[in-house]
């Protein structure tokens, strides 16, 4: 959601996996089982393609709608990769601007130089790349100006009681993140929002844009389109 209009301009697409043995696995569970078998570079294409598709359907409802895809860093070793990530934009008659890639914050400021040429060669194509779970890796504030990231995404971990005035150092370090990021021509977006006070205290920090539970739970497409292009 847009912080200033309060228009949901975005949204990610989310890996799920209900198995009629073990019920619904948690991401957490079978995304390192998927890297850890190299199965990931292959449903990973899958999804890149999944999520461009249904970009192409919603631009025809919102022509500035935009996607994000997480991406494992296996994937952007692949050989290849990118050149996937070109067909495939062309393929689905998406503009590169309507696609955001996301990278955890771990492996991007510890990745290695090869790793940031991929990083120049994505952003030369037109798609952003987001920072996700930023605050939890092993990153300072002062490393941001030589991130490759257009969008550093904070994590929820610095959402909680942020709307209780006795919650100073969460609110403070979210402020400091949102303005030094708004200095080097980075956008913020801030995950994990659940409350109405939480909502309300990240609109004051100025943050581009609000991601969490208070806006949605995750929702299949038909559910989206009727909560947010139906109502």
């Amino acid at each position: 959601m847009e912080a200033d209009s309060g228009r949901i301009i975005a949204a990610e697409a989310l890996a799920r996996w209900h198995s009629s043995m073990y019920g619904n696995v948690s991401p957490v569970v079978f995304i390192p089982l998927l890297e850890k078998s190299g199965m990931i570079l292959t449903i990973g294409k899958w999804i890149f393609e999944t999520a461009l598709r249904q970009c192409a359907a919603w631009l025809k409802k919102c022509p500035d709608f935009c996607v994000s895809v997480n991406l494992s860093y296996l994937q952007l070793y692949e050989e290849g990769f990118i050149t996937f990530m070109k067909e495939t934009l062309k393929k689905c008659h998406v503009p590169s601007r309507n696609i955001i890639v996301e990278m955890t914050e771990s492996y991007m400021v510890k990745s290695s130089e090869e790793l940031q040429a991929i990083f120049q060669e994505i952003r030369s194509i037109g798609v952003r790349i987001a920072m996700d779970d930023f605050g939890t890796g092993y990153s300072s504030l002062g490393m941001l100006s030589q991130s490759p990231a257009d969008i550093v995404k904070i994590d929820r971990l610095f959402i909680t009681a942020i709307g209780d005035k006795e919650n100073e150092f969460n609110r403070s370090f979210i402020g400091s993140v949102i303005q030094l990021c708004h200095r080097v021509g980075i956008s913020v977006c801030v995950e994990g929002v659940e409350r109405k006070n939480e909502l309300d205290t990240v609109c004051s920090l100025e943050a581009d844009c609000i991601q969490g539970y208070y806006i949605s739970k995750p929702l299949l497409q038909e559910e989206f389109e009727k909560k947010f292009w139906e109502a």
